[in-house]
């Protein structure tokens, strides 16, 4: 069984790098600050929709420039700023140990995950792979990321584990199973209602909750 987790809110506590490295793409871009507040609300989205959604007008040269400015500052300044989820390594080890394959899929780019899994000390080899936003065609809310995990792996029966309710969608337009953990900035509330087949309060949970679904099928 093929597990698929989302990184950014559901392994790390990573909006703080986000917000640093808009900010700092948003003046390189000669335009001004956003305040996090507004630029969190469009957090789990592809992240040209999050650039669009503070700057609706921006011409596509001027959204491509702030795109790779926000790349090169995760990589290169604001990944230090990251912080690991309580109990998520622990558990990453045990749900490798029962023998679930892992899965990281992320609407950050390939350099950036593998970065921000260095600054969390998250070891990269427990997942079989790593699929970023810059390897598909589209990103979540679409399925690519989680069709392209199942294919590659060879995967029959998977789950999608995330903080957002993009995570939930991209799970069922992929037709899996969908895990919503309550790490992230979205409520319960706004969880259920995309109707996520479980709710668990944190991926230091999963271990436990596996191992009680599998052995009530």
């Amino acid at each position: 069984m093929l597990l698929c987790f989302d990184m950014d809110n559901t392994l790390v506590k990573s909006n703080k790098i986000h917000i640093k490295a808009f900010n700092k793409s948003f003046l390189k871009a000669g335009l001004k600050k956003v305040p996090a507040k507004k630029l969190v609300e469009h957090f789990g989205k592809d992240k040209a929709l999050v650039v669009k959604g503070v700057y609706p007008n921006l011409k596509k040269e001027k959204l491509i420039e702030i795109l790779y400015y926000h790349n090169s500052f995760v990589i290169k300044e604001t990944a230090k700023h990251i912080k690991l989820i309580r109990g998520v390594k622990k558990a990453l080890f045990k749900l490798k140990k029962m023998g679930f394959k892992l899965a990281l899929l992320s609407n950050c780019s390939h350099a950036q995950m593998e970065v921000i899994l260095k600054h969390a000390k998250i070891d990269k080899r427990l997942f079989s792979i790593l699929v970023g936003a810059d390897e598909v065609k589209h990103s979540k809310p679409s399925p690519d990321e989680i069709i392209k995990a199942k294919k590659q792996l060879k995967a029959k029966s998977c789950f999608m584990i995330g903080d957002s309710i993009y995570d939930i969608l991209a799970g069922k337009k992929a037709k899996v199973k969908t895990i919503s953990v309550l790490t992230g900035d979205h409520t319960k509330k706004m969880l259920m209602q995309k109707k996520p087949d479980y709710i668990i309060k944190s991926v230091a949970k999963l271990p436990q909750f596996m191992k009680k679904l599998k052995s009530s099928s």
